[in-house]
């Protein structure tokens, strides 16, 4: 399967924070989980923040936006993590 090339990289000469999440997905979706965590290795508390949004969303749960604000801001922090030690020590 053709992968797309990362037009960030292309353009800034850098990793953005989503580098090695085409790949990542690609190789949980053939299976192999462990080299899709060495791709990228947000993905997987990236889905289960979107399975906890999904639940949070039709339980219709106290304080919602305020758990949401929390799963963004942690996922933000992973992703800056992620970009930092793709670009800092690879």
């Amino acid at each position: 399967m053709p992968l797309f090339p990362c037009f960030y990289k292309q353009l800034f000469g850098v990793s953005c924070p989503f580098c090695g999440g085409q790949r990542a997905i690609v190789f949980l979706l053939n299976g192999e989980w462990w080299e899709s965590v060495k791709c990228f290795p947000p993905l997987f508390p990236i889905i289960i923040s979107i399975i906890i949004a999904g639940f949070l969303h039709f339980s219709h749960a106290k304080n919602a936006e305020k758990k949401y604000l929390y799963l963004l801001i942690f996922n933000v922090i992973l992703l800056l993590l992620n970009c930092i030690y793709q670009n800092v020590w690879r």
